[in-house]
C-alpha cells in the first residue's frame, strides 16, 4: 500500500512537472514569434516610409514556389522586399543561392518558433509560410488588375491588420469553419493559427502586434469577426467576408 501511494506521488509529480514545462516552453515561443513579427512590422513600416507610402505586393504570380520566388518580377513580395530591408537574405536570394534550407534557420526573420515547419525533403518543395499578408488589403479593381495598396488607403492603420500567424498543413485548426491552411505567403483571415494554446499573432499597419484567440477572429460558422480593434479591410465600412 505504501509503495502505491509513493509511485501514485511520483506519477503526480511529474505530470505537474510535464505541463509546467510544457507551458513554460509554449510561453517561450509565444514571446520569441512575438518579437520576430515585431521586427518585420518595424521592417513593414521602414519599408512604406521610403516607398512613399506604397504597400509590399502580398504575393508574386505564378505558384508560391521558389522558382517564382526567385524571378525577378517578385523583387516587391513582401518575403523578397521586407528581409531585405532587415539586411536579410530574401526568400528569392535564397532560392537563387541553392540554400532553401535557410529559410527555415531560426536566425531567418520570417522564420516564426513553434510553427509546425516541415521535416525532411518537404520542406524544400516550396517555401512554407507560418506568417501571411492579410489578403484584404489589396484587391483586383474592375479592370482585373491587382494594385499593391497604400497606406493612405488605409483608413484606420492602428486597428488594421497587416499580417498574422497563419495556417500550416502540420497546424491544429481551433474551429472547423477555419480553412486555408496551406503555408501561403497572403492568407483569408479564416486561415489564422491559434498555435500558441489557441492564440495567435496579429501585426497591424502601425507595427504594433497583438495576442489574439481565434474566437476573436472569426466565429464558430466561420464570419469574419469585423469589430472596433481588429479590422481587415482598408476601410473599416467595407465587408471583409
Amino acid at each position: 500500500m505504501e509503495l502505491l501511494v509513493v509511485v501514485a506521488i511520483v506519477i503526480a509529480l511529474a505530470s505537474i512537472a510535464f505541463s509546467v514545462t510544457r507551458n513554460m516552453q509554449e510561453t517561450t515561443e509565444l514571446t520569441r514569434a512575438a518579437q520576430k513579427i515585431k521586427n518585420l512590422g518595424e521592417a513593414f513600416v521602414g519599408y512604406t516610409s521610403d516607398s512613399g507610402g506604397v504597400l509590399p505586393r502580398e504575393d508574386a504570380t505564378g505558384p508560391d514556389d521558389w522558382t517564382t520566388a526567385s524571378d525577378p518580377d517578385s523583387s516587391e513580395a513582401w518575403y523578397n522586399a521586407l528581409p531585405i530591408s532587415m539586411g536579410a537574405a530574401s526568400v528569392g536570394e535564397l532560392a537563387d543561392n541553392n540554400n532553401p534550407e535557410g529559410f527555415y534557420e531560426a536566425s531567418h526573420p520570417l522564420y516564426v518558433p513553434g510553427a509546425p515547419y516541415p521535416e525532411g525533403k518537404k520542406r524544400f518543395k516550396k517555401p512554407y509560410f507560418a506568417i501571411a499578408m492579410n489578403s484584404r488589403l489589396q484587391r483586383t479593381d474592375e479592370f482585373g488588375v491587382k494594385e499593391p495598396g497604400t497606406l493612405i488607403s488605409i483608413v484606420e492603420p492602428v486597428n488594421t491588420v497587416v499580417f498574422f500567424e497563419r495556417g500550416m498543413p502540420g497546424d491544429k485548426k481551433v474551429s472547423p469553419a477555419q480553412r486555408g491552411f496551406d503555408a501561403g505567403p497572403k492568407a483569408n483571415p479564416r486561415a489564422f493559427a491559434g498555435r500558441h494554446n489557441d492564440k495567435g499573432i496579429l501585426l497591424f499597419v502601425d507595427g504594433h502586434v497583438e495576442v489574439r484567440r481565434v474566437s476573436d477572429l472569426i466565429t464558430p460558422a466561420g464570419s469574419i469577426i469585423h469589430q472596433d480593434g481588429i479590422i481587415w479591410t482598408r476601410n473599416p465600412d467595407h465587408n471583409p467576408n
